[in-house]
């Protein structure tokens, strides 16, 4: 892949990610703080929103693979998802629609059309030829990226806040933020149209289920992988889901809950090109143990962290941040390497269809329980010890006992995941 190729890849995951993660970080505490839907309300949305995503991907997977003659299908399925998810912001950041069923829609519309983008766009690191550190270096290119739009997407309402002078989830800074995706977006699918060169992708017939289920049964690895994979998401986005809350109502400081995810991410950022030469030495697996144990770790003091704390807080975020770059690299590698122990590449449409099922279950769960066990526990009132906010049950216990898991299951699994980066 050439170097404008990969420039015009990547460059997909900086307008996409960034819109994704203001998705279900920002939108949910805006429609509850600035349009006064009901937290619980959102968090149920997002769990029944987010089931039935997980089927509409499987049959997108499946469409998917069927339609890939060549990379040039791969290609117009992308741009065609991407235009479909420009429509979605539209109407949540343009729009803001007062209406529930309206932004049910919409915020469907945009889990849709965003995974008729994501499934063949992230199984083009998986077609890579079948040297590892070529992926590593393109996911790792990828990630980047990922980070730079993600920081990106909250730096520009953080500047605009302070430049109206309103609150960071205010109408017009939302509006002004969608504006700035939508054409960021607009920018991204221009370049990879022109810029991106697809590779000639040969296949002569589809995937059957029975192959899929024998590839499973076969490969020790897929599933334990998916174990790992999931819980692993599951800790992060309890975290995520909550984190503007927790920090314009927790510690009290909503003018500087955009500035501290922009810190988080800038530490992310800095840690991944870090992780990718500690990674041609030791397994994914390795490094997977040691992110987790480092993100364990790092996380600990939110316990003892109290309202306008913010110092304290950095620290968290700096060592946090450190251990979290090597959860955005390792799973599309791995994924990558266990399926490069069967010779049907079509696989590689499936099952990215599978593992983006993963994911996005484990954001719904995590986002419906968070959002909606936290209101709920706020309506009636409920206070599990006085001394332990409520919030601090669903950001902080339930996180780090899902993190112990996948400790658990990545020492467990060691053994059957023996391959490094480099051989």
């Amino acid at each position: 892949m050439s170097l404008k190729s990969i420039f015009a890849y990547s460059f997909q995951s900086f307008y996409l990610a960034g819109s994704f993660l203001l998705l279900f970080i920002f939108l949910p505490s805006f429609y509850n703080l600035s349009l006064g839907f009901a937290l619980s309300t959102i968090g149920l949305i997002i769990l029944v929103s987010r089931f039935f995503d997980v089927f509409s991907d499987m049959y997108i997977g499946f469409q998917t693979e069927k339609r890939f003659i060549n990379g040039k299908s791969k290609k117009n399925q992308i741009q065609f998802g991407v235009l479909i998810f420009i429509l979605s912001l539209v109407g949540l950041y343009v729009v803001q629609p007062s209406n529930i069923y309206l932004f049910i829609f919409y915020y469907n519309l945009a889990l849709i059309s965003y995974s008729i983008a994501i499934i063949p766009y992230d199984s083009i690191v998986i077609d890579q030829k079948k040297i590892s550190t070529r992926r590593f270096q393109l996911a790792t290119i990828k990630e980047i990226f990922t980070i730079l739009g993600v920081i990106c997407a909250l730096i520009f309402p953080t500047i605009v806040s302070k430049i109206l002078s309103v609150d960071l989830l205010s109408p017009q800074v939302i509006k002004l933020t969608g504006f700035f995706m939508i054409a960021v977006s607009v920018i991204g699918i221009v370049i990879f149209h022109f810029f991106y060169e697809y590779e000639s992708q040969n296949q002569s017939k589809s995937v059957s289920i029975k192959q899929i289920k024998s590839f499973i049964s076969e490969n020790k690895k897929v599933m334990p992988f998916a174990k790992i994979t999931f819980f692993n998401l599951l800790a992060n986005n309890f975290t995520a889901n909550l984190f503007i809350i927790f920090v314009s109502v927790h510690l009290g400081l909503p003018d500087q809950a955009g500035l501290l995810l922009i810190l988080y991410f800038l530490v992310t950022l800095i840690s991944t090109p870090l992780w990718y030469r500690i990674g041609k030495s030791y397994s994914n697996m390795f490094l997977l143990q040691v992110g987790t144990l480092v993100t364990m770790i790092g996380f600990s003091p939110v316990l003892f962290i109290q309202s306008q704390n913010w110092e304290l807080y950095l620290v968290v975020i700096f060592i946090t941040g450190i251990g979290i770059g090597i959860d955005l690299i390792i799973p599309q590698i791995e994924l990558a390497d266990i399926l490069d122990e069967n010779k049907d590449n079509r696989l590689s449409q499936i099952f990215t269809a599978f593992f983006s099922i993963i994911k996005k279950a484990a954001i719904g769960i995590a986002g419906g329980i968070s959002l909606s066990g936290y209101g709920y526990l706020e309506k009636i009132e409920f206070s599990l010890h006085p001394s332990i906010p409520n919030i601090m049950i669903f950001y902080f216990f339930i996180p780090l006992i899902i993190k112990l898991i996948v400790l658990f299951l990545v020492m467990s699994y060691r053994s059957k995941f023996n391959v490094s980066i480099k051989s």
